[in-house]
């Protein structure tokens, strides 16, 4: 179903855009990978070759910041048929310290960047009748926490986002998936140092699972997942 499909993967070469990535691969998709870190973004391409010998992949590094993304994307015709909207950011800050800056950047990156992309991206979809969007949450999409307001905020939009998007495209052929796992053993992760990075999750099997779901292709779907971890004894 989505072999020989075009996905463009933000936040490409680390975490869970990393695994969403090399699973695609495995998948036969041609891969459009945007990061921050040019050499980092290179290199990773060079490995993904090893999944797929016959993939293109196009890289270039770009800021994620909204303004420069529209301007990259509108200077491609590349055709996107699988959207994976990953890229992130992950304050640890107490509001009370907070700046406006701070909101700013995170809001801009986790929110306005996803917005964007999807409605440039969803539009194309929408006039070739088939289409993915997948934005990325978080366990903090639902919930609130200590030290990090801003973060909680930017997904709990985007998880309002990611509701409008399905009810304005579920007619059209295109699909709007919200994934919000707990947290990750992923770098991002790490740095939360008030939890146990032992208990959590996998990115490697969340990517599993998206893939899967994406590739599902009859009536029903998975609208919106929330992902935790549980201890098997």
């Amino acid at each position: 179903m989505i072999s020989g499909k075009t996905a463009l993967i933000t936040g490409a070469y680390s975490g869970l855009g990393r695994e969403i990535s090399i699973e695609l691969a495995k998948k036969g998709c041609n891969l459009f990978l945007v990061g921050r870190d040019s050499k980092k973004l290179k290199d990773f391409c060079k490995e993904l070759k090893s999944y797929n010998y016959d993939i293109e992949i196009k890289s270039k590094s770009i800021n994620l910041r909204s303004n420069i993304t529209i301007s990259y994307l509108g200077t491609t015709n590349t055709h996107i048929d699988i959207l994976i909207n990953n890229g992130g950011v992950f304050p640890i800050k107490n509001i009370l310290k907070s700046t406006n800056e701070d909101f700013d950047n995170c809001f801009d990156i986790n929110v306005r960047t996803p917005f964007i992309l999807s409605r440039d991206l969803g539009q194309k979809m929408v006039n070739n009748g088939w289409g993915r969007i997948v934005n990325i949450g978080s366990s903090s999409s639902y919930n609130g926490s200590s030290e990090t307001g801003i973060y909680c905020a930017s997904k709990h939009a985007l998880l309002g986002l990611s509701r409008s998007l399905y009810e304005e495209f579920k007619n059209t052929g295109v699909r709007v998936y919200s994934i919000s796992p707990g947290s990750m053993q992923t770098p991002m992760g790490a740095t939360d140092t008030r939890q146990d990075y032992s208990t959590f999750i996998n990115p490697k099997e969340v990517a599993e699972y998206i893939v899967f779901i994406i590739s599902y292709n009859n009536e029903m779907i998975s609208e919106e997942i929330r992902m935790n971890r549980i201890t098997i004894k």
